[in-house]
């Protein structure tokens, strides 16, 4: 019973034995590769582990200058390199042309006339203000004018004078010594008043001699009347006064049309 307990237990523990001699390099192995896991889940641990330190702000952007950049896409040659052959430099800029004074305009002795004829008769115009007193001065005045002077006045004259006064007017438009100029002016204002007043006067100048306004009275007074009479001054008169009568400008028993010079007929005398 002995034997075989000790060869029992001789046989029991070889198996343990060899159980124990194969276990052993796989618990080592196991082991290492345990550590081995460990030890990197550690060193990964302890990485992410870390504290964190507040990274400081960084410094405010400074103010660049303006500068001109180069559009995108482009490279810009540095300042020391010469611009390549086929770039021209631009053209200098052409030097501003001086300014040249054009000296004053020198006016002509016609102009300069003008304008003293001008102040002349301003002169008389303010030194009679009231409508009578400018009219009669001028009225006065208008012979001894030089043509200069006359020209300047007739307007101011046809504008102060009316109707009862108009025969003065006539006689200044009749006489040759009235510069062309003024004469149109008083023509035109015949053409102004009432026809049984301004009209007349009209065939007045067609019997004037060699007047420079005969023609135009003609063809005007062609237009009134409807008919030209050439230099029938008679016949002017018929004709108007019938155009008169038919507009109800003169009454239907109107003698013929009479005209606005003086009875003398003579025109005032011009020196």
């Amino acid at each position: 019973m002995q034997m075989l307990a000790n060869s029992s237990d001789s046989v029991t523990v070889t198996p343990i034995m060899s159980n124990n001699r194969l276990f052993n390099p796989l618990l080592l192995i196991g082991f290492v590769v345990a550590a081995a896991i460990m030890a990197m889940v550690g060193f990964f641990w302890l990485g992410d582990s870390k504290p964190i330190t507040a990274k400081p702000l960084p410094p405010p952007p400074a103010v660049a200058k303006a500068t001109t950049t180069s559009p995108k896409g482009t490279q810009s040659l540095p300042p020391s390199t010469p611009p390549p052959a086929s770039v021209q430099p631009p053209a200098p800029p052409t030097p501003a042309q001086p300014m040249v004074t054009q000296p004053p305009t020198q006016l002509s002795a016609e102009q300069r006339a003008r304008e003293a004829a001008d102040q002349k008769v301003g002169m008389l115009l303010a030194q009679n203000p009231t409508v009578d007193g400018a009219r009669d001065k001028l009225l006065l005045l208008f012979p001894s004018f030089n043509s200069y002077e006359k020209i300047a006045a007739a307007p101011h004259i046809n504008n102060l004078t009316g109707d009862d006064k108009l025969a003065t007017i006539v006689g200044f438009l009749k006489n040759p010594l009235t510069p062309p100029e003024a004469q149109e002016t008083f023509f035109n204002d015949m053409l102004n008043r009432p026809p049984q007043v301004g009209w007349p006067v009209l065939i007045e100048v067609i019997a004037t001699p060699n007047h420079p306004l005969a023609q135009r009275a003609k063809e005007l007074l062609t237009t009134i009347v409807g008919q030209d009479y050439g230099n029938d001054v008679f016949g002017w008169q018929r004709g108007l006064r019938d155009q008169l009568k038919l507009q109800g400008a003169i009454p239907e028993d109107s003698p013929a049309t009479t005209t606005a010079t003086p009875e003398t007929g003579a025109a005032p005398v011009q020196q």
